[in-house]
Formats: C-alpha cells, structure tokens, sequence
C-alpha cells in the first residue's frame, strides 16, 4: 500500500559516536510501524529488510555440511534478523555476533522486540570492529554470515572497506572449517568482488533476495556465497 499524507518519519534517538552520528527512526505506514538505521546521514537497515536478511542466514545454514551443534558468527547485528533466524535452527550450538555500535545493541531491547535472543543462551554479542575481531581472533567456526554498511560497494563507515578486503576474505577462509560456508550481503552485484571470492574461494554462489518498501516498492539485493 502507498503512503498515506501523514505517514512520517521521526527520530526515536539521534545520538554520535565514535563513528559518526547514528540515528534510529521511526515511521507509521499502513497500519504498521517500522523502523530504520542511519548513520551519518546514510540508510543502514530498516525493519522491512527482514527477507533478505532470512536468505543471508538460510544460504549459511542450508550450505554448512555439519549437521548438529553448528557455531556460526554474524558480522553485524543490525535488527537482529539474521539472529534471529538463525537460533531457529535446532542444529544451531552457538552464534557469534560481532556489532560495532553498542548503541545498536541496546535499540535492539529497548525499541525493536530482540531482548529475548540476545539472551537466548546460544547467543554471544561481541563489541567491536567485525575486521579486526576476524584478524585478531583465531577461532574458527562452521558458517560466517557478513552484513557490513551495504555490501562491499557502499560502504557507509570508510573503515569497513577493510571487511571487504582481499586480505579479509583469505583470513574469512583460514576461519572456516571444512566444509563451512561464508555468506555475504550486498545491495547489489559487484564484479570485483566476486571475482575477489573467486580468487580466495575457487566457486560463487549468487542468490537474490528482494526486500519490500511499506509503499510496496521491490529492493532487490544479492547474497553471495562461497565454501570451505
């Protein structure tokens, strides 16, 4: 349905970091309320990204050749979808998430329903930068699922075009183990990037997703997959 003439968007929290300004809003469209992230003027997420977001960790899962107490990391917490699509699993033993921003972690509580798989007892939230928590930290596990800014080709905080990094991908590989799958999302497809996969992985999988505006408009996007 389109927006109605009253439908808006409000700032529920406006706050800076170390990183920039970060801002949760607001808005009421078709009888329902959403909310969306963004950070120094740029869009992050929103609560209507929920699909596209359920293939990220669905391409993870369904490709992992481990089929019971799978530890997965999630490469940014965001609104919590991935997450929370992945402690439905029952062959899921642990999920990492590495997030940034505590302020994206406490918005998760209090505005957007996730205190109860943030507490789950499978889920661990790690406060930091997503690249050098992988460089820095060598524990491996069976499917890395990465959705950092917008993909590879927009990237909102400069620094995290380390995260899309060809040294950052041959570090994401020493991270998986055997037969473990890596998932990337981006807002669309981008060569070079793919052929970076190429380089590190050998095969690419590519799986579209489409996300939907309140006012119905299709965003498409893309889940790039490789494997151990």
């Amino acid at each position: 349905m389109p927006f109605s003439a009253t439908d808006e968007r409000e700032a529920v929290e406006r706050v800076t970091t170390p990183n920039g300004e970060l801002q949760l809003s607001r808005m009421e469209a078709a009888g329902e309320t959403h909310y969306e992230l963004i950070m120094n003027g740029v869009f992050l997420m929103a609560s209507y990204n929920a699909p596209s977001c359920v293939v990220l960790t669905d391409t993870v899962m369904a490709g992992i050749e481990q089929k019971g107490h799978i530890d997965l990391l999630i490469g940014g917490l965001g609104m919590g979808f991935a997450l929370r699509r992945a402690l439905e699993y029952s062959s899921l033993g642990t999920v990492r998430v590495v997030e940034l921003e505590p302020k994206i972690v406490e918005w998760n509580r209090v505005y957007l329903g996730n205190q109860d798989i943030l507490d789950d007892s499978r889920t661990e939230v790690v406060l930091g930068d997503f690249h050098d928590y992988v460089h820095g930290n060598a524990r491996s596990y069976h499917g890395i699922a990465m959705d950092i800014d917008n993909g590879p080709d927009w990237i909102v905080r400069p620094e995290n075009k380390r995260a899309y990094s060809l040294s950052t991908l041959q570090v994401l590989r020493s991270r998986l183990r055997p037969g473990g799958v890596l998932a990337i999302w981006g807002h669309a497809e981008y060569a070079n990037y793919e052929r970076a996969l190429e380089r590190v992985f050998g095969d690419v999988t590519t799986h579209h997703a489409t996300d939907h505006e309140p006012t119905g408009k299709p965003l498409s996007c893309v889940v790039y997959a490789v494997k151990s």
